[in-house]
């Protein structure tokens, strides 16, 4: 067993002893939505963006997979694989943001910065920001960039 997985068993049998608030070593499925709620709350507050959680109809179309004894709840072992489950495609998803992330803050935005400088000068009213320092710009167009960002789904 790596690191990541037991990590990843340690945070499941924490959320499940704390959201099983009868101690009958079982969670009902409105406990297994709290559950994997608690359980993306915890990773996305260590890997930030790591992954969006399920929705209710995702949970309880999971639920019924991974319910071996069909008794209507999970057990420990139970939710771990089927918390595994739902997080199969967030190292990918995660990677993928950072990755997009770092080629704008690192190529695009610079890039952006020093083309916005020079045709500055040569736009009429925007004379001004020629003079501007990169340093100042590029935190400048940086926040305009995410505000755009934020408007925009992906």
């Amino acid at each position: 067993m790596g690191l990541f997985d037991y990590l990843f068993s340690w945070m499941c049998k924490r959320v499940f002893k704390k959201v099983d608030y009868n101690n009958n070593g079982l969670i009902e499925p409105l406990e297994v939505e709290v559950a994997i709620l608690a359980l993306y709350n915890i990773i996305n507050k260590r890997l930030p963006g790591w992954q969006d959680p399920p929705n209710r109809d995702a949970i309880q179309a999971a639920l019924k997979s991974f319910d071996d004894d069909h008794n209507g709840a999970l057990d420990d072992r139970e939710f771990e694989r089927f918390a595994k489950s739902l997080m199969s495609t967030g190292p990918d998803m995660f990677f993928a943001r950072v990755g997009k992330d770092a080629v704008v803050k690192t190529a695009l935005l610079p890039a952006l910065t020093v083309g916005v400088k020079k045709a500055g000068g040569e736009v009429p009213g925007m004379e001004g920001l020629k003079d501007v320092p990169l340093a100042v710009l590029a935190p400048a167009l940086g926040v305009a960039f995410n505000a755009i960002k934020a408007l925009v789904p992906y």
